[in-house]
């Protein structure tokens, strides 16, 4: 296999073990089950890569974290690695959507009760506050806590100690809270549906988790992923994606982010018949009107294009310009890490990529790469 090919999207899809392989060399690796999410399964893109440094720096500490980002950024993935990075890892990692939990209930279902609290309080119960002492807490949609709420989320994150609902003690807890949002807080602030005090509490450290659109790289990274559980979870053995289907993915505008991606990928594979053909664009089923334009990718890179190519006098790149120079890209991403790993040694390079010196001598020349 060339270097060329083994940065192809389609080697990126075909070849389950060069793939982990090559991804691995790039320091990316992919979440194993069972021992939790590691920082480094999230993505290769800049931004990607930003964010898993946010985590490695603020992991070992105590601060409270809040993770920002559209829905369906995977921003309960991101507090689920903040956790399994800290000391705290060992402990249980306890998530809570106060999104779903109706008014009436989320204070006790935070701090618990007492029993004869209320009518059906038949024996005492633990909040989740109690059931993560000793690991994290992650407060999903902490903007739909009601406002009556919030002095207390405050008290307990300041002072450690809860209170159940009809309880008359304090209780000691040894927890870290990491919280998320969808929403505009400071915003919410200003329309006085949000209390300052406990934005600036939560607010210690912030964790923006980009929108899947602004990472272009990220797509077939996960798209593979989410093909390898879905191959297990149904049993079929689907080969991988065809190049429409991937020219597909990467232009798609994926208003739902990584969620959606997850179920077009979970949709194409149980629609893929006969498995061994592969993934093709109708199997996944996107809307061509919801496709990002051109000119949008045109911004992600600095190679001027040609007037005219795609026939209407436009600066526009055409897709498969777009996607040459992805593949140059990641071409380079992946010759530059091998020789670091290497000390520059070109021809421990070539061995470990399976081609010949003279590849590896070549591509160092035509892209420039600093030994």
């Amino acid at each position: 296999m060339s270097i060329m090919e083994a940065s192809l999207p389609q080697a990126l899809l075909e070849d389950e073990g060069e793939d982990k392989r090559l991804l691995a060399l790039r320091g990316i690796g992919y979440p194993e089950e069972g021992r939790g999410l590691r920082p480094e399964a999230m993505g290769r893109s800049k931004d990607m890569r930003r964010v898993v440094r946010d985590i490695r720096l603020v992991a070992p500490t105590e601060f409270t974290v809040l993770i920002t980002g559209e829905t369906g950024t995977g921003k309960e993935m991101v507090a689920n690695a903040i956790h399994q990075s800290s000391p705290r890892g060992k402990g249980l990692f306890i998530p809570v959507d106060c999104g779903c939990i109706p008014a009436t209930l989320i204070e006790s279902e935070l701090f618990g009760y007492e029993k004869g609290a209320y009518t059906g309080a038949v024996n005492s119960q633990p909040g989740r506050f109690e059931m993560a002492s000793g690991g994290t807490l992650f407060l999903d949609e902490i903007s739909s806590l009601p406002l009556a709420v919030q002095p207390k989320l405050l008290r307990a994150l300041q002072e450690r100690k809860v209170w159940r609902v009809g309880g008359r003690t304090a209780i000691d807890v040894d927890i870290r809270v990491v919280a998320a949002t969808n929403q505009d807080l400071e915003k919410m602030i200003q329309n006085g549906r949000f209390r300052m005090d406990l934005y600036h509490r939560l607010n210690e450290f912030q964790v923006t988790v980009p929108p899947l659109r602004d990472r272009q790289e990220d797509i077939i990274l996960y798209a593979r992923d989410f093909l390898n559980i879905i191959r297990t979870e149904l049993g079929k053995a689907v080969s991988g994606f065809t190049t429409e289907a991937l020219e597909a993915l990467i232009t798609y505008n994926w208003p739902g982010n990584v969620r959606e991606l997850r179920n077009v990928i979970r949709r194409a594979a149980l629609c893929c018949d006969p498995p061994e053909a592969g993934i093709t664009a109708d199997h996944l089923g996107i809307a061509a009107g919801a496709a990002r334009s051109i000119e949008v990718h045109s911004r992600c890179y600095s190679a001027k294009p040609e007037p005219g190519r795609d026939g209407k006098g436009s600066d526009r790149i055409p897709l498969r310009e777009i996607i040459r120079q992805t593949v140059r890209q990641m071409e380079r991403d992946i010759i530059g890490e091998v020789l670091k790993q290497t000390g520059g040694n070109k021809a421990e390079a070539a061995r470990i990529l399976h081609v010949d010196y003279k590849t590896i001598y070549n591509k160092v020349r035509e892209y420039g790469i600093s030994l």
